[in-house]
């Protein structure tokens, strides 16, 4: 159950943010280079998110989050 739950919000995180990361990149030509203007734009939240999505997707099938399941199974 958390295994699931986990890889669809990976997957909702790398579509949602690809799009950030798109509207971002239209911004570019009207964005201020500084370190404020930088975290304040879609560019660096999306990609920031993509990373957080795959490493969510890649977690779902790590032995931490697979014993969790094992166990929660066994207690039934």
């Amino acid at each position: 159950m958390i295994k699931k739950k986990l890889v669809i919000f990976g997957h909702f995180c790398i579509v949602l943010c690809c799009f950030l990361v798109s509207w971002g990149i239209y911004l570019l030509p009207v964005s201020e280079p500084t370190f404020i203007g930088v975290l304040t734009k879609p560019l660096f939240w999306g990609l920031f998110s993509i990373f957080g999505g795959v490493c969510a997707n890649l977690h779902s099938y790590c032995k931490c989050i697979q014993g969790q399941v094992c166990a929660s199974n066994k207690k039934e």
